[in-house]
């Protein structure tokens, strides 16, 4: 790939995972993902922006909301009645409470699929869910796997036909979870077993397995 043409893949595989790329350029841009350099450029970029979503903070409403509230609510007729306004400023932001759960929770999508990468029944390493329809990975450390130095651990699906492709780096400790790439719930739609390899720090550089496999396990219904 020609140094132009890869800082051109390169920002789009920024865009496509940051989700600004849409419409019919993101389209085009999945059928590349089947490219082993593509996917390599995908998988470093959401690495690169793994744990770095942006925190929810409180945002004061302009004074117009307020008035349009107290409107709705016919808050200035209940100013002579002190009990029924606090009553109704208390309901009102019990719901917008409620509608905020909502908003800043979406629904969990359930386990479909998971895989148990370990050394024996002892030593379990890894639990790993897949959730939904392939469109989410989540996975759980169990006992910390030794690694050396300048060192890590990348897991792949077999997919039941073509190479191997990379679901990202396998945490060291706690939970991780991620959004798929089409390219990568395409792999899995039908694969049967998921791998581990010794990678150098950062993954593949290659966008295929480089080290030795150290795990392979069974992926199963959930």
């Amino acid at each position: 790939m020609k140094s132009a043409n890869r800082e051109l893949v390169d920002r789009l595989a920024a865009e496509y995972v940051l989700g600004t790329l849409r419409g019919r350029a993101r389209r085009r841009f999945e059928r590349w993902l089947l490219s082993p350099q593509v996917g390599a450029l995908v998988k470093a970029w959401e690495d690169r922006l793994a744990g770095l979503e942006p925190q929810l903070g409180p945002v004061t409403p302009p004074l117009t909301v307020w008035r349009g509230i107290e409107g709705k609510l016919q808050l200035r007729r209940l100013n002579r009645q002190p009990t029924m306004r606090w009553l109704a400023i208390a309901a009102s932001l019990i719901f917008f409470a409620v509608v905020g759960v909502f908003i800043t929770q979406p629904p969990q999508l359930a386990a479909t699929q998971t895989a148990i990468i370990q050394d024996s029944p002892q030593t379990i390493y890894w639990r790993v869910e897949l959730l939904g329809d392939n469109q989410e990975l989540s996975v759980h450390v169990n006992t910390t796997h030794a690694l050396d130095a300048g060192k890590a651990l990348e897991l792949w699906v077999l997919p039941a036909q073509g190479n191997p492709v990379s679901l990202g780096l396998l945490p060291a400790k706690g939970d991780q979870h991620r959004v798929l790439t089409a390219a990568q719930r395409t792999a899995l739609a039908g694969a049967k077993k998921l791998a581990v390899s010794l990678e150098p720090t950062g993954g593949s550089p290659t966008g295929l397995p480089t080290g030795p496999v150290l795990h392979v396990a069974d992926l199963a219904p959930a």
